[in-house]
């Protein structure tokens, strides 16, 4: 049985980028996944990955620390330098506009595919010698006052200081440690596709809180692409998904006001649209009980978002980017499995994470609302809030963090 000082289960962004950052702190990873491939699309430039995020600063400056950023391809990347938003009345004094140029900073954001960023990290590790994958399935874990040890499908057995579970928001490792977990089904699908626009989209992201409660949100790509995310409702999630390309595009410029039109022009599908369900869910604690020692989640293992703020994963890089910190700067006397080490983890990711998560989900709550009054009352508030460089400033700097 080989031992290391971590175990990291799961090989989503996440998961590929904790492998990488620890192991440049010298500790030996023992990276598990059953399956590493990131998929193809970023070698294509007619098949762009639907799954895209939205990079923050705190995100980008994680990747550039960790070597990746430098080497991605910065022609797969798109920045964003405006964002507009719109609420359900339809008017366009509604509209919410925040800026780059006004708000004095290089970019809002940077637009890139999920599978993208993943290849990077994937050349990155391949050339991290403390880092060893293994394309196998964890089927179970115990851990005692001296280490933590998984077993795999294929009965190989590991043993090391730390588990670390990057498992997903369905964490097999978190239900087995029976982890109290708060779920909130939005009983909302997120649709999302690519389109290729007819006209420049200006580095802009457009999004639109719909009057049925939905959001539909079209972020830029290179070369005159959007990708699209579009919160439905379970049921109009299914027939937006039976459409075909044709018509879902008129869907999608229909619901956006016919305001896209005038902006980008008309849009052609380039992508199959996809789904997947829409949930806020937090762990109670990241950090394995007492009797279950030596386990931290980390990622949707440990959190899960609304996408209508677009921070899902810099909220995990943030785990990241924390973790490394911590384990950086420790103590010399504490090794990385001290639980005084792991609790300033778990107290530190506390805070940021419940912010994120109450502020998204109260967004979504509000916008979601029918009433009358409360539509009025968010349409006024956008509007009053557009008129205000200090407070788009505030936002913009909140939101960059």
């Amino acid at each position: 049985m080989n031992s290391y000082d971590l175990i990291i289960v799961g090989a989503g962004i996440t998961g590929k980028a904790t492998a990488l950052r620890l192991a440049q702190l010298g500790l030996k990873i023992l990276h598990i996944a059953p399956n590493f491939d990131p998929g193809s699309h970023c070698n294509d430039d007619l098949a762009w990955d639907s799954r895209i995020y939205a990079l923050s600063s705190s995100s980008q400056q994680l990747l550039s620390n960790m070597k990746v950023w430098e080497a991605m391809d910065h022609s797969r990347i798109q920045v964003v330098s405006d964002m507009r938003i719109f609420g359900d009345s339809g008017q366009a004094k509604d509209e919410l506009h925040f800026s780059a140029y006004s708000a004095t900073v290089p970019q809002l954001a940077w637009i890139v595919e999920a599978s993208h960023i993943e290849k990077t990290l994937d050349t990155a590790s391949q050339f991290q010698g403390n880092i060893q994958r293994v394309t196998d399935t964890v089927t179970d874990f115990f851990s005692t006052k001296d280490a933590v040890t998984v077993q795999t499908q294929t009965g190989q057995s590991f043993s090391a200081k730390l588990l670390l579970a990057a498992d997903g928001a369905q964490s097999p490792i978190r239900e087995k440690l029976q982890i109290q977990t708060l779920i909130n089904d939005y009983g909302q699908t997120a649709i999302v596709a690519n389109f290729k626009c007819e006209l420049d989209h200006k580095d802009t992201a457009y999004q639109w809180f719909l009057d049925n409660g939905e959001i539909l949100a079209l972020l830029p790509l290179p070369n005159k692409k959007l990708s699209m995310v579009w919160s439905a409702g379970t049921t109009h999630a299914e027939q937006l998904l039976k459409l075909d390309p044709d018509a879902l595009c008129s869907t999608v410029m229909k619901a956006a006001l016919g305001s896209i039109s005038q902006r980008t022009g008309s849009l052609k599908m380039m992508t199959q649209a996809k789904s997947y369900p829409l949930r806020k869910m937090k762990a109670e604690r990241i950090i394995a009980p007492d009797h279950q020692p030596r386990i931290v989640l980390i990622g949707d293992a440990a959190h899960v978002m609304h996408p209508l703020a677009g921070q899902g994963l810099n909220l995990g890089l943030r785990d990241v980017a924390t973790l490394g910190q911590l384990f950086e700067n420790k103590e010399s006397f504490r090794n990385i499995d001290d639980p005084v080490v792991l609790r300033r983890y778990e107290r530190s990711r506390h805070g940021d994470t419940d912010a994120l998560l109450f502020t998204t989900d109260q967004l979504q709550k509000l916008f979601a609302n029918q009433s009358d009054f409360i539509k009025t009352a968010r349409n006024l508030g956008m509007s009053l809030v557009n008129r205000s460089q200090f407070l788009k400033r505030q936002l913009i700097q909140r939101a960059l963090a």
